[in-house]
């Protein structure tokens, strides 16, 4: 019985090993074109202009790429995998550089409404010049017809008194036009800066809202290269001294009440940080987290809770 036993044992051990080597070649493997597709995701966050304008879209890439770089040994549905992870990158990278194409020509047609205003002011100023100089025309034949009934003397005097009058009625319409052409100009550079901060105008100022791609899940250290949108507010605050921003952290409602309010303030502090070492005064700043309790939209997917991780930046004393 015993060689018996010992064969029974040789051949179960064989059996085993050769069940244990079979399961280690035949282990998953991360999918053939989901490094590619990384590679392409990867292109897009660092591209830090396109990477604010779809923040959404490259979130739900995000997503799809790290599915399909899971193993998975039914090799049709890593594929499929595969191929939404390639269509969700591209519709993302679609959608950042539409994006942008919309804010060059929006940007466009503000150039164009601002030369056209700047014609119309040229043009109010030229008739006001036109007017002023008809009424130095009147004045000075009025002028002329009593020179004609005084004498020689009176009529030289007469002359360099509607001259001077001339002159300051050229130099009052010069001022104008520098002045228009001055306000005009003002009024065209604010205009670009709020556009290229993309920022929309509400009852309590310029709202100008930082996605969750400033922030790692979880955290309130700036990423690396994130900062490109937070210079454009810091340039826009510097050059507008007379306005004061009310900084806002806000959260999902994944985990619990106080945590949240914590994180959210830790961000916002984060703004307000980065705000004030490119020059903004702190007096100037005011940052405060609202945790979840103000949700842009309901908290029912990942797509929603995506847009309720944000800071908003509240930008006081707008001009119209």
């Amino acid at each position: 019985m015993k060689p018996v036993t010992y064969v029974t044992n040789n051949l179960l051990s064989l059996s085993l090993a050769t069940a244990l080597l079979t399961g280690c070649a035949a282990a998953p493997k991360s999918p053939d074109g989901a490094s590619n597709v990384r590679q392409q995701l990867t292109q897009l966050q660092a591209d830090v202009q396109l990477a604010v304008l779809a923040p959404l879209a490259i979130k739900d890439a995000e997503q799809a790429v790290l599915l399909a770089e899971q193993p998975e040994k039914n090799t049709a549905l890593a594929a499929h995998r595969v191929v939404m992870a390639e269509r969700k990158v591209s519709m993302a990278s679609t959608q950042a550089q539409t994006r942008q194409l919309e804010l060059q020509r929006d940007a466009l047609s503000q150039k164009r409404d601002d030369v056209r205003l700047s014609a119309r002011t040229r043009e109010a100023a030229s008739a006001r010049a036109d007017a002023s100089s008809a009424r130095s025309d009147a004045e000075f034949a009025r002028s002329q017809a009593s020179d004609a009934r005084a004498d020689a003397s009176s009529a030289r005097l007469a002359e360099s008194a509607a001259a001077g009058r001339e002159t300051a009625a050229l130099s009052a319409a010069t001022t104008a036009r520098q002045q228009a052409a001055v306000s005009a100009a003002t009024t065209a550079d604010l205009r670009a800066q709020i556009a290229e901060l993309n920022a929309r105008p509400t009852d309590r100022g310029l709202v100008v809202t930082l996605g969750d791609v400033l922030f790692d899940t979880g955290r309130a250290n700036l990423k690396n290269g994130s900062s490109n949108h937070l210079n454009k507010l810091a340039l826009f605050l510097n050059a507008y001294p007379e306005r004061t921003a009310q900084i806002e952290g806000h959260t999902d409602d994944v985990g619990s009440d106080a945590a949240n309010m914590l994180l959210s303030q830790r961000r916002a502090d984060t703004v307000k940080a980065f705000l004030v070492q490119q020059g903004i005064a702190a007096s100037r700043l005011d940052a405060s987290g609202k945790g979840e309790a103000q949700p842009l939209v309901a908290n029912v997917a990942a797509e929603a809770r995506a847009q309720n991780r944000r800071v908003e930046v509240i930008i006081a004393n707008t001009l119209e």
